[in-house]
């Protein structure tokens, strides 16, 4: 396995447990690099049908060397959890009372992102972040620096259609326009937009062509799905096979059997991931690209695993596990 996603999950635990006591995240002293965030997954049978609020779950940051704090609840409404880790485990990006608030994990420095913008990506490089105002007609970008604080306004707008997928080195905002999957005859041919938020100018990244997928493969059956992170930059879509039954990984889409990867600077295709989906192994989901790895989990009959991946080699390796169900938010994902 490369050092790279070493460095991330080498100190882990081999089984992670919530606290018997908890505690949560100090803000008079740094704690160190975040290597992940988990909390128990949510009971839908806790669904109240009066209040149609849901039993509350203790979300963790894991620290590098394993070490647990609490940053949060899971909300008692259907709405996201406002909590995100920077790629590289340094920042944490929390939303409290309506703004967001970048905290620096190994020390005290904090941010207050800029009234009227969400934290929407984290760069590929974690020095910066791409932020956005939302309207009806559209979406608006700024760009926070990390250190720093400071926010630059980017010339920059997408429609609603439009999904960005990547911040490549804080300088390159990837985007796909969902318009043209309405067309089946054009859903297999995945393309993006790259455009330089410095100068304007644009390029298109090929990241996945029908002569890649497999017989019965989609890319992106009903919404496409994308991670993307590391040094080089690579993107990775999510192939799925819409024969196949949903299940309960967590994916809008059929389930998926693999991930097709794309170097994002040179165009270079890069790796197919298998994504396994026999029974006897469990259902899996991509939690998104770490370092140089690209990140798994799998539920299994008792517990859950993370698993890392070498896109070189295809070397997987499980480097905790979690003694019954969890959902697991690894660095680099807003959510």
């Amino acid at each position: 396995m490369t050092a790279g996603i070493e460095a991330v999950f080498s100190e882990l635990p081999p089984h992670l447990v919530p606290p018997a006591q908890v505690v949560d995240l100090p803000d008079h002293r740094g704690v160190g690099r975040g290597a992940l965030m988990y909390h128990l997954m949510v009971n839908a049978a806790s669904l109240d049908p009066d209040t149609r609020t849901f039993a509350q779950n203790d979300v963790y940051l894991v620290t590098r060397s394993g070490e647990h704090f609490r940053v949060g609840r899971t909300p008692a409404a259907a709405e996201p959890l406002h909590l995100s880790l920077s790629p590289d485990g340094r920042w944490l990006g929390v939303k409290r009372d309506g703004r967001w608030q970048v905290r620096d994990l190994a020390g005290t420095t904090k941010y207050e992102v800029a009234e009227g913008y969400e934290l929407w990506l984290w760069s590929t490089d974690a020095r910066s972040l791409l932020l956005a105002k939302l309207s009806t007609e559209g979406r608006t970008f700024g760009s926070m620096a990390l250190p720093g604080g400071t926010v630059s306004p980017l010339g920059i707008t997408t429609s609603l259609l439009t999904t960005e997928v990547a911040f490549l080195a804080g300088r390159e905002l990837a985007t796909f326009d969902m318009t043209p999957m309405a067309d089946p005859a054009t859903a297999q041919a995945l393309t993006l937009t790259v455009q330089d938020v410095v100068t304007g100018v644009t390029r298109t990244l090929p990241v996945v062509a029908p002569e890649q997928l497999e017989p019965g493969e989609t890319a992106g059956p009903l919404i496409p799905l994308w991670h993307a992170g590391g040094n080089p930059p690579t993107i990775w879509a999510v192939i799925g096979r819409p024969n196949r039954l949903p299940t309960n990984e967590g994916s809008p889409v059929a389930p998926s059997v693999a991930l097709l990867g794309v170097d994002a600077t040179s165009g270079a295709a890069t790796a197919r991931i298998e994504t396994s989906y026999r029974s006897t192994d469990g259902p899996q989901l991509c939690l998104g690209v770490v370092a140089d790895g690209v990140v798994l989990q799998r539920w299994t009959g008792t517990g859950t695993e993370l698993i890392v991946v070498d896109p070189q080699s295809n070397d997987r390796r499980v480097v905790t596990t979690f003694p019954t169900s969890v959902t697991v938010l690894a660095p680099g994902t807003v959510n």
